[in-house]
């Protein structure tokens, strides 16, 4: 995924970040594990949530342990033991990395693609191993890129059809428990999808539309202009805000047994905090264009 679903750390108690880096670390040695080392590049603060928020809504408690990092050896750090919810995170990332990376050959210019194609070589071995370990999320990952690249090659797509594959793919991979809490954190997983999609779209209009790739904001655009850039990221801000209202409504009602100040810390600061950096974007653009 995309890296914007992540903690506000000036209002994280040190406990809380020291336990939201230790899942962070252990996902990252997860995916080491169970794909070789070059698997690490698919982390992002995006898992590692999923991660956080899966395990807190399980009755076994999370553990924690001491441990080293193989890039940052000389000091013990706290770890979150294995356990079945770090696996099934490595697992997904490797599907989503492996889709990301046929999207890039696809979409890209001659030198992304030539890198992608290396990389697509490196992780096909690993990635039929996750759709063997994964079958339904296999399938919901493919469904999903197929869903992603149709709406965005049919005519005048609208913005929530675009959001629509992401968001769905995140309500399967959120969905926990039976009755009203299944229903509970597939709402939350949709609309957080939601989320991903809007706040990606949003924060790369102003490249998008100078290298002409699709982007549902510049649909029906001909300015590129700071002004006009910035005005569709303003309408996009108010998405971004329901999405959070709604993450917020469900994670209230959600009975969750840990993490829960280090989930409301994403929800109330750390994805408001994302809405605040897309819409100051066009002042660092702006001082980018006048110091070339």
């Amino acid at each position: 995924m995309f890296g914007y679903v992540k903690v506000f750390q000036p209002q994280l108690k040190i406990c809380e970040y020291e336990q939201y880096k230790a899942v962070y670390c252990s996902l990252c040695r997860t995916l080491g594990k169970r794909y070789g080392l070059a698997a690490r590049m698919t982390l992002s603060y995006d898992f590692t949530f999923l991660a956080l928020f899966l395990m807190a809504l399980k009755d076994k408690d999370a553990s924690f342990e001491q441990g080293r990092c193989p890039f940052h050896p000389l000091k013990k750090r706290l770890l979150c033991t294995s356990n079945e919810i770090l696996d099934y995170t490595a697992d997904v990332a490797m599907l989503l990395m492996y889709h990301k990376v046929e999207d890039t050959i696809r979409d890209e210019g001659f030198f992304k693609r030539l890198a992608a194609r290396g990389l697509r070589l490196l992780f096909k071995r690993h990635y039929k191993r996750a759709v063997q370990r994964r079958p339904e999320e296999a399938k919901a990952a493919l469904a999903f890129m197929q869903a992603q690249e149709a709406v965005e090659a049919s005519e005048n797509p609208c913005v929530d059809a675009c959001a629509h594959p992401t968001a769905d793919f995140l309500a399967v991979l959120s969905s926990c428990g039976d009755g009203e809490q299944a229903e509970l954190t597939k709402r939350f997983g949709y609309c957080l999808g939601r989320f991903v999609y809007l706040a990606d779209a949003a924060q790369d209009l102003k490249e998008d539309l100078q290298k002409h790739r699709f982007n549902p904001y510049a649909v029906g655009m001909t300015d590129d202009s700071d002004e006009a850039v910035s005005t569709r990221r303003e309408y996009a801000a108010q998405s971004l805000h329901a999405c959070v209202a709604v993450c917020a409504e469900c994670a209230q009602k959600l009975p969750f047994k840990r993490f829960s100040g280090i989930i409301r810390n994403v929800i109330y600061e750390g994805l408001p905090y994302v809405i605040r950096q897309i819409c100051e974007k066009k002042q660092e653009e702006s001082t980018n264009e006048k110091s070339v």
